[in-house]
């Protein structure tokens, strides 16, 4: 069943400005399509914070599940690229 998540990207342990409460539908039951979801956003934000692909390894996501419209304090799963993108 789908449910309502926060993305909050990071650069090592800093989050990255540019990617400010995303909020984003997934269906855990469906991981390629989260695999994708999470992988195309990733690449999006490393691209506008200035890095390239290559780079992209560098980023990591944690996804917040959003109860009561607002996102739990501790992450539900994190989420980054394999450093051959």
């Amino acid at each position: 069943m789908p449910k309502l998540y926060e993305l909050r990207v990071f650069k090592g342990q800093q989050p990255v400005r540019v990617a400010n409460r995303l909020l984003v539908t997934l269906d855990l039951a469906d991981p390629a399509s989260v695999n994708d979801l999470l992988r195309r956003h990733l690449l999006a934000i490393a691209e506008r914070d200035g890095a390239t692909r290559r780079d992209a390894h560098l980023y990591h996501v944690n996804v917040h599940e959003v109860r009561n419209e607002r996102a739990e304090r501790d992450a539900s799963f994190q989420f980054s690229t394999p450093v051959e993108v």
